[in-house]
């Protein structure tokens, strides 16, 4: 059985991305998902914190995964981030490491660039980079602006109907 390690920093929308790469990715596979969350040290969590740990998409998406039979383990640390992983990998045998990157364009794609190779020289695991999905009109905006071109605007022939 392979055996996958989703380490989460944050619960970001790239954090989240990766974890549901790793359960549609398991349902498909014979796989045991090894979610790594990075706590923040406990003085510096609040009354909220503690009450909820995490956001209710992760919360809603590990109960799908249990309820259909999926392999999962929920473990903690609150050291640093690559060294953490990089024991973790090696002490576990895990076969791939689930890491969501932003998309090129975006600034922090430089800084997520660089913790994977930094990540890459020290495990023998493969990396998977996950790039959530793009809304292909906000990117079609995107560039249009960024080559100085309006918003495009939607035509509508004479023979849509609406409301008649």
């Amino acid at each position: 059985m392979n055996k996958i390690l989703v380490p989460i920093e944050d619960f970001s929308q790239l954090s989240m991305s990766a974890a549901y790469f790793a359960v549609e990715f398991a349902k498909r596979n014979p796989t045991k998902i090894l979610f790594l969350i990075f706590s923040i040290p406990p003085e510096e969590t609040g009354p909220i914190k503690k009450n909820n740990p995490w956001p209710k998409p992760f919360d809603e998406l590990i109960q799908q995964a249990r309820a259909e039979k999926i392999n999962l383990e929920l473990l903690f640390s609150s050291e640093g981030y690559l060294e953490t992983v990089h024991h973790f990998a090696r002490d576990h045998n895990i076969s791939e490491i689930i890491v969501a990157v932003p998309p090129a364009q975006e600034p922090l794609y430089q800084v997520f660039n660089q913790k994977i190779e930094a990540l890459r020289s020290r495990v023998t695991s493969q990396i998977v980079m996950v790039r959530p999905k793009e809304d292909k009109s906000t990117d079609t905006d995107r560039k249009m602006k960024k080559e100085g071109n309006p918003t495009p605007l939607k035509l509508r022939n004479i023979t849509d109907k609406e409301g008649i």
